[in-house]
């Protein structure tokens, strides 16, 4: 039986690369396995992707909506500021343990081009935009003069650095986490650490 309706093919398609994504890797993905295992014609995935890099930009942009979610709901939280980028990093780290091969998909060598895919260029930049209007406490980036939004991005790109190498090391099994801790706690810890918060304020809030 097809796996498919008539016009949900593009949908089917993307939702066999997911599961092969998650089992397997970017590696793991082709067009041609995927018609394969979704019974349409070899053809078929042709006419909504321009090849492999094609749908791994589609399962990329998708995943990047999901995790700016995950940001954009910490960002949200009524905390104080520096404990808002420490949440920022945690749910950061978060992610990237709960979904390990979408999170090498958007950062490895595996993301296609983004000049070549402007949607998934989008959609890094909206994730971005999200750690740099909370590094900042300026929700608008017309608020801000040169300086403010050079600083901004200094920010940004300094608090991004933290909280990727820490997943990396994480889902790399490079460091591994107190099995008696959670793993929020564990993150909030180490970055709240590194930007010299006191103790008493290292405790992950909801």
């Amino acid at each position: 039986m097809s796996k498919y309706h008539h016009g949900d093919v593009r949908n089917v398609l993307l939702r066999e690369a997911e599961t092969i994504l998650r089992k397997e890797g970017p590696g793991g993905l082709s067009l041609r396995r995927l018609a394969r295992l979704t019974g349409v014609s070899e053809a078929a995935p042709y006419r909504h992707f321009d090849g492999k890099d094609g749908i791994l930009a589609a399962v990329a942009i998708a995943a990047l909506k999901r995790f700016g979610d995950r940001l954009e709901e910490t960002a949200k939280l009524a905390l104080p500021h520096e404990e808002r980028i420490i949440a920022l990093g945690a749910a950061y780290v978060e992610f990237a343990i709960e979904h390990p091969q979408h999170f090498r998909l958007i950062f490895g060598r595996e993301r296609p081009p983004l000049d070549q895919y402007p949607d998934l260029r989008d959609a890094a930049d909206s994730v971005f935009d999200i750690l740099q209007r909370s590094v900042t406490n300026l929700d608008q980036r017309g608020d801000m003069t040169l300086a403010d939004a050079a600083n901004a991005y200094n920010r940004a790109l300094a608090a991004w650095s933290r909280a990727h190498g820490i997943a990396t090391l994480v889902i790399d099994g490079m460091i591994s986490p107190p099995l008696d801790q959670p793993i929020q706690q564990f993150v909030f810890g180490l970055l709240a650490e590194d930007l010299g918060i006191p103790a008493s304020l290292q405790n992950p809030k909801k």
